[in-house]
């Protein structure tokens, strides 16, 4: 009797384990760790997408946060615990607003999947522009002091094959100087200047935006993101 006792906790010692071991949650993301949205417009901003995510485990998923890479992407999740073999959806919002050219963000996915706690998700996309700010559409103004004006210019350029018409809709701070001809019609192929003057009137940071729109469909809006730092002019030290 006695061994048939100890015969049955060893079985039931090595059913337990074997369901413990056997009984996990899996995290799948059906449509692969990578979204690309391909060539886009500006005009298609924000870009949105669906991902299915689904337990193919055995036991209960339970996803404890979605953490995208950036403030431009938003990705809210519809259900958060998962039964075996259930599905939600991630929908996912991409702001481009601020970019051109080749992009690639990430959405991280935590859950309790012991074999892939930290699931991650690519976002890929390319954004055709047809009108560019070069060298950039960030203008940093470095080494200022009170008391001082900086001017930088940048070109606007025409890469589309139609005439763009071009204005100045809004900027701030309004102590930039903008001289531009607004509105201006752009030709294709062509580029104009816009020079860009901050007199530093006083210490600290300075962040702005300089929003041109169009009348294209394909990109209606062309912000220009202003950045400076100025320091407190020697003269007026202990003052």
């Amino acid at each position: 009797m006695k061994y048939i006792k100890i015969l049955f906790l060893i079985i039931f010692t090595i059913s337990s384990s074997a369901y413990i071991s056997f009984s996990q949650p899996q995290i799948s993301i059906t449509s692969g760790t990578t979204y690309d949205w391909g060539n886009v417009k500006p005009g298609q901003n924000p870009l949105n997408g669906k991902i299915i995510i689904k337990n193919i485990g055995n036991d209960t998923l339970k996803i404890t946060k979605v953490q995208p890479s950036c403030g431009c992407t938003s990705a809210p999740l519809q259900k958060y615990n998962l039964a075996p073999n259930e599905s939600t959806e991630l929908n996912v919002s991409l702001n481009i607003s601020s970019y051109e050219g080749h992009i690639e963000k990430y959405i991280d996915i935590f859950s309790n999947d012991m074999t892939a706690p930290q699931k991650r998700l690519t976002l890929l996309a390319n954004i055709e522009q047809i009108i560019k700010v070069e060298p950039g559409n960030v203008v940093s103004f470095m080494q200022m002091t009170v008391g001082k004006t900086q001017t930088q210019t940048v070109q606007i350029k025409n890469y589309g094959d139609k005439d763009v018409e071009l204005t100045i809709s809004d900027y701030y701070p309004k102590t930039l100087l903008l001289k531009f001809e607004s509105p201006k019609i752009l030709k294709k192929g062509e580029s104009y200047p816009l020079d860009i003057t901050i007199n530093a009137d006083k210490p600290g940071i300075i962040k702005g935006r300089i929003i041109i729109k169009t009348n294209s469909s394909e990109i209606p809006e062309l912000p220009i993101y202003i950045y400076g730092d100025v320091e407190p002019s020697p003269i007026f030290i202990g003052n």
